[in-house]
């Protein structure tokens, strides 16, 4: 099977973290680290705060924090999408900032020691060519969390926006591409619970090809909150709803055909969500002695919501595969493993029922699961928009873990060589 061996620690002299997980943090030669440096992790980042980004030598003794520049628009769940830039995943890297009046994205070239201004993005796609994007003005408003707060628009705190949409950004020309707007989303197979509630989009990213792009399109109504999976082509074509149960939160390409993801196909109780009626009527009844006497992670509580982790096929909407039961009770952040059998995920730290977070690895052959590592977590901060999700990543070698924690009390990075002890 895999053991996971430690080979890098950020220092305890400051706050290190670095964002979202299934992302560049490590180039493919396995040198350089890229992390954001902080001075204090006690509040939501604001427009006054700033961090510094940089990197440290993987393998070097010193453990010194190379600085790059810095930053004044990150969040505590996705950074700065601080990143390497395909296509070889060595040479550039890139972050988001805020320069008095929008948001941009620098792209630092590490061989001329040069950097250059685009419009900010969302996610690369793997040739480093272009990047989807959304409306981070908007998102404020949506989920601050996931958001930056430099800029707090009135005209944008609305249920619906005009103009909102997921862009096309070209790195080179920093021309802007509308993809799809949020109104056409509205109109494709329509639902009730649409109505009257808060739409927002995110969690864009691209297929290995960069043909494609998955995303979220989320509406708030009166009892929660509706995830509706999509597939779009880059060139705007072949839009296909991949989930539309209402429970889907993260997920990782596991080929150009299929994706690996956390959440719940249709059944009779999460269908019964989409009726904007009985969310009002029945459903408001039901909730609050479902939180009672159910556990959201419960095997309960996940029969009735069908959520899981499932293997998501593009070609075929009617055969969506459950897979690795045992890691059914818990949400998390999957990659996928090179070999493709195998995918990293983590859990929740949760200190209310004594939950630590962990690294787990899932087998698609089997379907069995394995704990890798168990760490720390601070208590004050777990469940709030504070905390620190693991949120595994995977060097593009293939052979290195990188993970954001609390362990030791301070926002630290780890990185694990990731190593079979069966063969």
């Amino acid at each position: 099977m895999f053991h996971l061996s430690k080979i890098f620690e950020s220092p305890a002299d400051h706050h290190y973290f670095f964002g979202y997980f299934n992302t560049a943090q490590i180039s493919i030669d396995s040198q350089r680290i890229l992390a954001l440096r902080v001075k204090s992790i006690g509040t939501v980042p604001g427009p006054s705060d700033t961090a510094e980004v940089g990197w440290f030598s993987l393998f070097s003794d010193s453990n010194h924090f190379h600085k790059i520049g810095e930053t004044n628009a990150y969040n505590w769940q996705q950074g700065a999408m601080l990143q390497f830039l395909g296509p070889d995943y060595k040479d550039q890297i890139c972050w988001n900032f805020f320069d008095g009046l929008s948001y941009k994205t620098r792209i630092h070239d590490f061989r001329s020691n040069s950097s250059r201004v685009v419009p900010a993005i969302y996610n690369p796609s793997p040739k480093g060519d272009v990047a989807v994007t959304i409306d981070f003005e908007r998102h404020a408003w949506c989920r601050r969390g996931y958001s930056y707060g430099n800029v707090m628009l009135g005209s944008k705190n609305k249920a619906i926006v005009d103009g909102d949409a997921i862009w096309l950004v070209n790195m080179r020309t920093s021309e802007k591409m509308e993809l799809i707007t949020l109104k056409e989303l509205l109109k494709f197979n329509s639902l009730s619970t649409m109505n009257g509630a808060t739409h927002y989009l995110e969690h864009s990213t691209f297929s290995p090809s960069g043909n494609q792009i998955a995303f979220l399109h989320r509406w708030k109504h009166s009892n929660g909150i509706h995830s509706r999976f999509f597939v779009i082509n880059t060139d705007g074509s072949n839009l296909q709803v991949i989930n539309d149960s209402g429970r889907m939160s993260h997920f990782c390409w596991y080929s150009e055909s299929k994706l690996l993801g956390y959440g719940g196909k249709s059944n009779p109780f999460n269908s019964l969500r989409k009726n904007k009626t009985f969310v009002k009527s029945l459903f408001k009844i039901l909730l609050p002695i479902y939180k009672k006497f159910v556990h959201d992670s419960s095997g309960i509580g996940k029969a009735l919501t069908g959520d899981g982790y499932y293997l998501f096929d593009i070609d075929n909407n009617n055969s969506h595969k459950p897979i690795v039961p045992s890691l059914r009770s818990e949400d998390g952040h999957p990659i996928m493993l090179h070999d493709k059998r195998y995918f990293l995920t983590d859990t929740y730290a949760r200190s209310e029922f004594g939950q630590l977070p962990t690294l787990l690895l899932g087998d698609l052959e089997t379907g069995q699961s394995t704990l890798l590592a168990t760490l720390n977590s601070i208590d004050r901060y777990d469940e709030t928009p504070l905390r620190c999700d693991l949120h595994p990543c995977l060097s593009p070698c293939g052979t290195i873990i990188s993970i954001d924690t609390m362990d030791g009390g301070k926002r630290r990075v780890f990185a694990y060589r990731l190593e079979r002890t069966d063969v």
